[in-house]
């Protein structure tokens, strides 16, 4: 009997040791080295765990081990300003996965320079279907002056329908490329029934956020 609960602990040690590391979404990660930039302006560098896709631990909190100290620090959602892997960036957001109105807190990667006045970001997730598992992407503004977790869906009613005039608002101030989204030029319009890729809508937006920053602001407000 000693000896067969000797194996059995000696298993668990095992199977536990085995357990790798993994980034499978932002929302899904287990003991990945990463740092947290935190709201107050520190930095914090351990091996992060995110639980937030797979149900576990979803008190809005993350987990940041420190192999120095041995130690696990819990660190929550609201303390976040964004955390690093490699050399992506994650945002904590409220986001409308369904368009139903309902907004859940979860780590999008930003997909366009820091200082942009209008950022584009993206939400990997993972699911399991009968057969496999399954990743989709999601995607998002934050328009300009938005507020800390605020993001809107690149598909949802605050772009759509009428694309060429609720765009061309939010960049007002650049009176040219304004027009350019008005008068639906080829690269600057989204249709509102659009069957374009995801990859060509990102690519609208990346255009149009990359003339953004450049604008010169000859017209109209200037900064």
């Amino acid at each position: 009997m000693k000896y067969f609960l000797f194996v059995c602990s000696l298993c668990c040690v095992i199977l536990s040791s085995c357990v790798s590391t993994y980034f499978k979404t932002p929302n899904d990660v287990y003991k990945t080295p990463a740092t947290i930039y935190l709201v107050d302006g520190t930095e914090k560098t351990g091996d992060l765990t995110v639980q937030f896709e797979t149900g576990f631990d979803y008190d809005y909190s993350v987990n940041l081990y420190h192999k120095e100290t041995r130690n696990t620090e819990k660190i929550s959602f609201q303390n976040i300003k964004y955390y690093k892997v490699n050399n992506d960036y994650y945002y904590p957001k409220q986001v409308d996965v369904r368009l139903d109105g309902k907004l859940y807190l979860l780590f999008v990667k930003r997909l366009t320079p820091e200082n942009s006045k209008i950022q584009l970001f993206e939400l990997e997730r993972s699911y399991k279907t009968a057969a496999t598992a399954q990743s989709d992407k999601l995607y998002f503004i934050a328009p300009p002056k938005s507020g800390q977790y605020e993001v809107w869906s690149i598909y949802g009613k605050n772009l759509f329908p009428d694309f060429e005039y609720k765009m061309s608002s939010l960049v007002a101030d650049c009176s040219v490329l304004a027009e350019k989204i008005k008068s639906k030029q080829n690269g600057y319009y989204i249709a509102s029934a659009s069957f374009s890729s995801n990859e060509k809508k990102v690519d609208v937006f990346k255009k149009i956020i990359a003339e953004y920053d450049t604008c010169n602001y000859q017209i109209g407000n200037k900064q």
